[in-house]
């Protein structure tokens, strides 16, 4: 599908080298330039943007300024800050007016992560008016700067531990709750450690991603309990879905996809609490999908996450999960287990199973 990119930048240079990265990665796509902030909107009179870019500090005015100026005059464009100072101030100055914050000098992997997001966005066909509303009318965080640090580090070639958690140790709440979770024995661990390094190599680095992400978004929103309480319960699921995947012999990649997928769908309860507290009312369904798991996938697509997650999202809502594969099956029961469901709708769900441990397992799940 093809989109129209506009780069905002007072460095006719860097303007150039954007125009000219774009041009590469997506030949088919229009792509706009403007070297004046001030009266950016001249540069796209005749067309309205998909996705805008724009540098942080220009002379007379700064990057957030003018993609809060965007949001207002395109609701459903994509908004990426590009800036050099990757500081909590100015992550938390661009996250109501951006969705991703790029820092320099970037890669054009960057552009082209940015670019894949737009991509899936677009594709979902979503009506204009609920795309402005997931797009501008969500005053959430972009991803928090703890999350994109533990995301660099992690995606670096060779990943060193040590210096994860040197960073994730700065946030006193995360760490104790990634301590909590390498101990516990629902998840297998046995022998206690209070080394952080030690309990991030038995989590996995993907892991301590999802669940640093999970965390860091929760605690940027206002301190309310329902708030812990959603994720909370994001957690419990993922600990019933390992529970179920080893019941169903999954295997170990499996297990662990199905249990960052159960973590990452807490992002839409989040989410629809944030909407809630600015008086925002969405049904139950948007577009044949649950609200929650929309709104996740809303987030997690502007993050620039693994398709394959979102689409497991997504499939366990499904009426007809039950057709789908093992992964979404296992993801929807979890949830039904710990939203709670009437026990004859339970015992209906069950007897529709196979025969398997899977469903014994189920049988003798406490009420």
């Amino acid at each position: 599908m093809k989109a129209t990119v506009l780069f905002i930048d007072d460095d006719p240079f860097m303007l150039k080298a954007l125009e000219r990265i774009a041009r590469m990665l997506r030949p088919d796509w229009r792509v706009l330039t403007c070297a004046e902030p001030k009266v950016w909107q001249a540069a796209c009179m005749d067309v309205q943007p998909d996705i805008v870019f724009c540098d942080f500090l220009m002379p007379g005015c700064k990057g957030d300024k003018v993609l809060a100026e965007c949001r207002a005059m395109f609701p459903n464009c994509l908004r990426v800050l590009l800036t050099g100072d990757l500081s909590e101030e100015i992550i938390s100055d661009a996250s109501h007016d951006a969705h991703f914050v790029l820092s320099k000098p970037f890669q054009n992997a960057d552009i082209e992560s940015v670019f894949v997001a737009l991509s899936r966005l677009l594709s979902f066909n979503l009506p204009d008016a609920l795309r402005a509303q997931l797009t501008s009318g969500l005053r959430l965080p972009c991803l928090p700067l703890i999350a994109r640090k533990v995301r660099a580090k992690v995606r670096q070639p060779e990943v060193n531990i040590h210096e994860i958690a040197v960073v994730i140790s700065q946030d006193t709440v995360i760490s104790a709750r990634l301590v909590q979770l390498a101990n516990s024995a629902f998840l297998g661990f046995k022998h206690p450690t209070h080394s952080l390094a030690v309990c991030l190599m038995r989590l996995g680095t993907s892991l301590v991603e999802v669940i640093v992400t999970a965390m860091a978004l929760e605690s940027h929103l206002p301190e309310h309990a329902h708030y812990r309480a959603a994720n909370e319960k994001a957690f419990q699921q993922a600990t019933i879905s390992q529970v179920l995947s080893e019941a169903q012999g999954l295997c170990h990649d499996e297990q662990e996809k199905i249990f960052t997928a159960a973590i990452l769908s807490g992002l839409g309860r989040l989410a629809a609490l944030a909407l809630k507290d600015q008086h925002v009312q969405l049904p139950d369904l948007l577009s044949g999908i649950k609200t929650e798991a929309l709104l996740s996938w809303y987030l997690l697509t502007s993050w620039g996450y693994e398709e394959d997650i979102i689409q497991l999202i997504l499939d366990s809502t499904n009426d007809n999960y039950l057709q789908q594969d093992e992964s979404a099956l296992i993801l929807a029961l979890s949830g039904y287990l710990v939203d709670g469901i009437s026990d004859e709708y339970f015992r209906n769900l069950i007897a529709k199973l196979p025969d398997n441990a899977l469903k014994k397992t189920l049988k003798e799940w406490p009420n």
